[in-house]
């Protein structure tokens, strides 16, 4: 079954090993620098080579211990790595001429910006870095011109490879977003019918292959609910089934779907049910009052409950439930049903 919320997962996921991947690689640079320069004893560059080890090394403990999210990470590096590179121009102010290393460290910073910032932002920083950085590079007494526009057209590739990935991670996160709206509903924030749907298709696909040990289906409707609109509004009536889910869940196992169905109709789909385990769970439920906050009333529901083998496609599942909780209806309500007759069966 496709998660939308595992959609926005994943892109997580993928940032953090690409977090991890880079952080580790650049730890190992700067201690190859800086071991280079005490090696030939050069100390211009060493403090903003240090910061950047001292900030890489950062990264990794947020990331590893800490479990910090990605996004609360993105802008220290930017600051720190666009501070680093500042310092690391400085000292070519008295050089005569800029050496290859800085337009590669140029780059970087640009790669940094257009990967971590917001394109509104990236885009005029990159152009005021490049035409400070080429005005810098221009009135050195020994300088490069062709280096200079080499260095604009990459920094335009990495610009459009950069935004182009951004639009595509915004795109992605975007519609996991949309989707995940389109499998809630509104009113109480639960799985909706269609993502219940989507949940019993994927099961009964399983029982059926036989690679499944099986689940439970109840189809809930709460008792005398047209009365609560009637006597108190709608207003409390929408209460009321905003408060059914966190009261249901006391009595729920943590692996339960609870969906609403429509109305004051709800699904509950448990998995890894046999017969036994379906009558334990399902005791729970039956004739229970839910105690709602004050001052909402207390309900019952009466419900119909199937085993996920009992029926040859999702919609025969739906319709047994469906009798079976007209069957408890039609016996007096506050009940759970495993059967459409006169007396209560057990799951079978």
């Amino acid at each position: 079954m496709n998660d939308p919320a595992s959609a926005l997962i994943r892109v997580e996921r993928i940032r953090r090993r690409a977090y991890l991947t880079a952080a580790s690689g650049s730890v190992a640079a700067h201690l190859f620098i800086l071991g280079e320069q005490v090696r030939r004893q050069q100390w211009d560059s060493a403090a903003a080579y240090s910061l950047g080890l001292l900030v890489s090394a950062w990264v990794l403990v947020a990331l590893t211990w800490l479990r910090w999210p990605t996004a609360r990470l993105s802008l220290l590096i930017v600051g720190v790595a666009t501070v680093s590179t500042m310092s690391e121009f400085a000292p070519l102010l008295r050089a005569p001429e800029v050496q290859t290393g800085s337009y590669l460290s140029f780059l970087i910073m640009v790669a940094l910006w257009f990967g971590l910032l917001p394109l509104r932002i990236a885009a005029p920083a990159t152009l005021l870095g490049f035409l400070a950085f080429a005005g810098l590079a221009a009135s050195r007494p020994v300088h490069d011109l062709s280096l200079l526009a080499y260095l604009a057209c990459t920094t335009i590739v990495i610009g459009m490879a950069s935004s182009f990935g951004q639009q595509i991670t915004a795109f992605q996160q975007d519609a996991a977003t949309f989707e995940q709206a389109a499998l809630t509903d509104p009113l109480t924030g639960l799985p909706n019918r269609r993502a219940a749907l989507d949940r019993l298709r994927h099961l009964h696909r399983l029982v059926q292959r036989g690679e499944h040990a099986g689940f439970t289906l109840v189809m809930l409707d709460l008792d005398h609910f047209k009365q609560v609109n009637d006597t108190r509004g709608h207003a409390v009536g929408d209460e009321v089934l905003r408060a059914l889910a966190p009261a249901l869940r006391q009595v729920l196992r943590a692996d339960a779907l609870l969906a609403r169905w429509g109305g004051e109709e709800f699904v509950l789909v448990i998995p890894g049910t046999g017969a036994q385990e379906a009558q334990a769970v399902t005791a729970r439920l039956d004739g229970l009052l839910l105690t709602l906050p004050t001052p909402l009333p207390e309900v019952t529901f009466s419900a119909g409950a199937v085993l996920g083998h009992e029926a040859d496609s999702v919609a025969g599942l739906l319709d047994l439930a469906d009798r079976r909780l007209y069957a408890a209806k039609r016996a007096g309500r506050r009940q759970l049903r495993w059967d459409t007759f006169s007396g209560t069966t057990r799951a079978s």
